[in-house]
């Protein structure tokens, strides 16, 4: 989700448009540019978190390897995995997710069981809900995911910690991990809101340009203005 998130950033469509003709999207060399993306994010995706696990083990003293340490802290990666995946797909499930209403009434393809709108009469709103609506959902589930694995970790440092202000303290760098994944995942779930507040925005500008004052027309039979 992550990496599908990378794609809609401005930086990479940059990069996408200054690759050679033969990588356009689709082809196989923009495919094989895509799987080494992908492998290059995972790859740092497991080097900053294994860092951050060093730094858990290290702190709390803990009497754990590196491996055992990040393997142990994967669970509390759950909920964001989850809450990333549903704040990623919301719009899509808002829009794709109306096609149950008419798939309800009449799910057999036999037999029509339930009145419009449970017909194939329902017409599909491309924007059910505001995006600002859908923004702010977005940063709530993503801070509750959140929250719920610092709070699995702290279960987890607790039990394995020797002693309660070593597990305090271990909290702390896997926090910060936690804080740096919240702002890179509200960054990334901000770019469509960014790109549709500057398209609108820059509407009226090319609407003014279109119509200057010297070009708008005077209906015939009324003397232009005359210049003093």
């Amino acid at each position: 989700m992550t990496f599908d998130g990378v794609l809609s950033i401005p930086a990479w469509k940059r990069f996408q448009g200054q690759l050679p003709h033969g990588f356009t999207v689709g082809s196989a060399g923009y495919i094989f540019v895509a799987m080494v993306a992908f492998a290059v994010l995972v790859g740092l995706a497991w080097t900053v978190f294994g860092l951050f696990a060093r730094g858990v083990r290290d702190v709390g003293h803990l009497d754990l390897s590196v491996r055992d340490t990040v393997g142990q802290l994967l669970p509390s990666l759950l909920p964001i995995s989850f809450g990333y995946l549903v704040a990623h797909n919301f719009q899509y499930l808002l829009v794709n997710g109306q096609l149950l209403i008419p798939l309800s009434g009449n799910p057999t393809g036999h037999h029509q069981w339930l009145p419009a709108p449970f017909n194939d009469d329902y017409v599909v709103h491309k924007q059910p809900v505001p995006s600002g609506a859908i923004w702010y959902f977005q940063v709530a589930l993503i801070i509750a995911v959140h929250i719920a694995a610092v709070f699995i970790a702290h279960r987890h440092l607790a039990g394995v910690a020797r002693t309660r202000v070593e597990a305090e303290r271990s909290e702390w760098p896997w926090i910060f991990a936690m804080v740096a994944y919240t702002m890179t995942s509200l960054f990334l779930l901000a770019q469509p809101v960014v790109k549709e507040s500057s398209s609108k925005s820059a509407a009226p500008a090319v609407v003014e340009s279109a119509a200057p004052a010297s070009a708008v027309a005077v209906p015939s039979g009324v003397p232009p203005p005359q210049r003093s």
